[in-house]
């Protein structure tokens, strides 16, 4: 019974909290309205289903970021979907920690904050392996506007045809651009945009270079040969830091997994070498301490890595 109780309270903290936040920020970061932005013309997406839940999303500072997130990893959820996913897998997690006798309630209380980031983590692995995918198609999708351009397309053809022409993920955001084009938005706005959804290096040297072409004049299809030729001279260079650094990639992995599964192993053959941690506080301080230095060596080492090319 009173770990029912325990449950109801913290979700309805986490409910209460999170609605004054948003009713707070109502009040304090009301955006002031100007003459001179541009109109948009483009479709406006629901924050989420539950008005009341819109209503608060829309005055958070964090909303346009989940969102960004969301148009990134091209999935069609609204924000107030992630944020109710969070939530529910920390509730649900907190609830089912709360049943393991040798878990403290702090520990079910940090265990539970990491299983509510799993969502986030599955649309940050998504996005970034839709952001490889577009990175890699597109030296192929500029030389195809070079060579469109040198048939006598203009850019705005050129981009039609690559996108009815281009694989995913490419094509999507191609047609995209056309679509804002379209509609009424300028083609330098129609890149920006495209730039914001695929935040690549790569992506903000084609945006920068069209934008520039368009100020200033230019052989536009000889840019973009050029273009497309230094960004396989980087992928090269990529390719090869990534094999240099595979070795630190995996000693994170097998440095991570070792100690559970000693652990597995050594509850199998004799548990009563784990029930003295199990069964004692200072025992299950230790297994929590442990774990987060665990988690806490895996972002470390895969920090030091990422070599940024």
């Amino acid at each position: 019974m009173l770990t029912e109780v325990y449950v109801l309270i913290f979700g309805a903290t986490f409910v209460v909290v999170g609605l004054a936040t948003g009713m707070a920020w109502a009040f304090v970061e009301k955006p002031a309205p100007t003459g001179d932005q541009e109109p948009d013309l483009l479709r406006k997406d629901k924050l989420s289903a539950l008005d009341t839940l819109a209503h608060v999303l829309a005055q958070l500072s964090y909303t346009k970021r989940f969102k960004l997130l969301l148009a990134e990893a091209n999935l069609d959820w609204s924000v107030g979907r992630l944020v109710l996913q969070v939530l529910v897998a920390g509730v649900l997690a907190f609830a089912a920690l709360l049943h393991v006798d040798w878990v403290p309630w702090y520990g079910s209380l940090a265990l539970s904050g990491a299983v509510a980031s799993i969502p986030l983590l599955h649309v940050r692995r998504l996005r970034s392996k839709r952001l490889r995918k577009v990175e890699d198609q597109l030296p192929e999708a500029l030389e195809f506007l070079a060579r469109a351009l040198v048939a006598g397309h203009s850019l705005p053809m050129a981009l039609e045809l690559l996108g009815e022409e281009a694989q995913e993920p490419i094509s999507t955001e191609v047609r995209k651009t056309v679509d804002e084009y379209n509609l009424g938005l300028s083609m330098e706005k129609s890149l920006a945009n495209m730039a914001d959804r695929v935040p690549s290096v790569d992506m903000q040297f084609f945006v920068s270079a069209v934008t520039s072409q368009a100020r200033t004049g230019g052989n536009l299809h000889d840019l973009l040969d050029r273009l497309a030729e230094t960004i396989r001279d980087r992928e090269t260079l990529r390719g090869q830091v990534r094999a240099l650094t595979a070795n630190g990639r995996i000693t994170a992995i097998i440095l991570t997994c070792l100690p559970f599964f000693i652990a597995g192993v050594m509850l199998l053959v004799n548990s009563e070498y784990l029930s003295i941690l199990t069964n004692h506080p200072v025992g299950r301080l230790l297994i929590l301490a442990g774990i987060c230095g665990q988690a806490l060596a895996f972002f470390v080492i895969n920090r030091i890595v990422d070599i940024k090319v």
